[in-house]
């Protein structure tokens, strides 16, 4: 595990910022979870202020995938990228801003599926629903899977391994990396490190996450390996790296996972950014530059 070592003074300010924003809905309020129950039944519209600040399109006439293209693409690999929000949300236009600036960086064209989301849609359901976008994707491009890099944050990390066990299960070629920024390891949440970090942690709840949890896992347990992919098996695996920050409830399986990975041979790199929260990349901050410039190394040096 690699750590970055300096801590911004608008990194720290940052902090206090999401703490007074709320942003995960406090699903333990009888309205808020009757309002995202709505929300969950509703499909995804593009909304024209990420189509006119960031460019994305929908892709290939579909309004459940969309697409962020860069003015100069380099069409020798594409990005397939899997938006977090605990399987509940939607995508944030923080998550818009981050595409578009790994768009224009690395110069490829980025793919984005809305998979369909909890509570009325459930883990088996949106896991097979996200293969098929992917080998429609591959169908569609006529271009070989090696050359697409998977991504993910939070959920969609947790999205992003879902799929790639479900590739591997079924025989088929695997992508020649994922890529995953804060992710839900275990949707069972019982690392009791969790308690430790979330006084910290300005962002997430683990009581929130737990009700999401259970509103996604469907007819599966919350230990299978398929939504809580802590569980699962990456022998013989492509290199999957992490981004993750220690004031992030998620902090501690991600640490978890490499020791699982280091004692296991797997192709497992973890960067470890002091006092960062969970998604900082997406945010406007010297660490959250400094992630997106790693990411952009990542995927352009493989």
């Amino acid at each position: 595990m690699a750590q970055k070592r300096q801590v911004s003074t608008t990194g720290r300010l940052m902090k206090y910022i999401l703490q007074g924003l709320h942003v995960l809905p406090d699903l333990t309020n009888e309205r808020a979870y009757q309002r995202a129950v709505i929300a969950s039944q509703k499909p995804y519209r593009l909304a024209f202020l990420n189509r006119l600040l960031f460019g994305a399109t929908e892709y290939n006439g579909r309004n459940n995938v969309l697409e962020i293209s860069p003015k100069y693409v380099d069409d020798r690999q594409l990005i397939f990228y899997l938006h977090g929000g605990g399987y509940w949300d939607q995508p944030s236009i923080m998550h818009y801003r981050l595409l578009k600036k790994l768009a224009d960086q690395t110069q490829h064209r980025i793919i984005m599926p809305i998979y369909p989301k909890a509570p009325q849609h459930q883990a088996q359901e949106s896991i097979q629903w996200t293969k098929d976008a992917f080998l429609e994707t591959l169908e569609k491009e006529q271009i070989d899977v090696n050359q697409i890099v998977l991504m993910g944050d939070s959920a969609g990390a947790g999205l992003a391994l879902s799929l790639l066990q479900q590739l591997r299960d079924a025989k088929l070629a695997l992508p020649k990396q994922l890529i995953l920024i804060s992710p839900w390891f275990d949707i069972s949440d019982t690392n009791h490190e969790m308690k430790v970090v979330q006084p910290f942690d300005p962002m997430l709840e683990v009581a929130v996450l737990d009700i999401m949890a259970a509103g996604y896992q469907g007819e599966l347990d919350l230990d299978d390996p398929l939504i809580s992919p802590l569980y699962a098996d990456f022998a013989n695996m492509p290199a999957i790296n992490v981004i993750t920050g220690t004031y992030d409830v998620l902090h501690p399986d991600a640490v978890k996972f490499q020791e699982i990975a280091d004692d296991g041979g797997w192709d497992v790199h973890t960067t470890i950014y002091p006092e960062m929260y969970h998604d900082f990349p997406e945010i406007p901050i010297p660490e959250g530059k400094a992630a997106i410039q790693q990411m952009v190394q990542l995927i352009k040096e493989r």
